[in-house]
């Protein structure tokens, strides 16, 4: 009788915990694994070219160089670049974000999450994202980015960076900032 008992009990498991156990498992693990799998490869700059004048495209950007110490990501206005978005073969519409890895380009969501993937923990975890596919995943991405200057408006032009921060834009020259006598570094 109580093998019987001992038998009743470990084929009697709380399958939906399980399951439920094994997804949370499973997440964690590819939220470790993923970002790795998404950063470009040693060497390889990552520059991300904004809407110059959106007010959401602004904020990411403080955000990734707020939290992205190696200074992996360099930053450039697709308005100011338009040559440079042309020659890689990526929209020039401003309806994307627009991250460059060496010779290849990402845009919509795929530009968002790989920049993600290159930032500080824990936002390199929101990279896992990449497991929702791509059509569902854009599709809100442009959502977001048709109303974008509705919901958080825009500039009349592009910010000029000034101090540290002009360092990370991939326009940036030395030699004008030290000809500058004024420059706040």
């Amino acid at each position: 009788r109580g093998q019987e008992r001992t038998l009743a009990r470990f084929c009697c498991f709380d399958a939906p915990a399980m399951i439920k156990s094994c997804a949370v498992l499973a997440v964690a693990i590819l939220a470790g694994t993923m970002p790795k799998n998404m950063r470009p490869p040693e060497g390889v700059e990552s520059w991300l070219m904004f809407d110059g004048v959106c007010n959401l495209c602004d904020g990411f950007v403080n955000f990734v160089a707020d939290h992205d110490s190696d200074r992996l990501v360099k930053f450039g206005a697709q308005q100011k670049h338009m040559e440079l978005l042309k020659r890689a073969g990526a929209p020039t519409d401003l309806s994307t974000l627009v991250l460059i890895q060496g010779d290849r380009h990402y845009v919509y969501s795929d530009a968002a999450l790989r920049t993600m993937a290159v930032l500080d923990w824990p936002w390199r975890g929101l990279a896992a994202f990449a497991l929702v596919p791509s059509p569902v995943r854009d599709a809100c991405y442009k959502f977001v980015a048709r109303y974008r200057y509705l919901v958080f408006g825009k500039t009349e032009s592009c910010r000029v960076p000034t101090g540290d921060f002009r360092r990370r834009f991939i326009d940036y020259r030395p030699e004008e900032e030290e000809a500058d006598p004024i420059s706040s570094t």
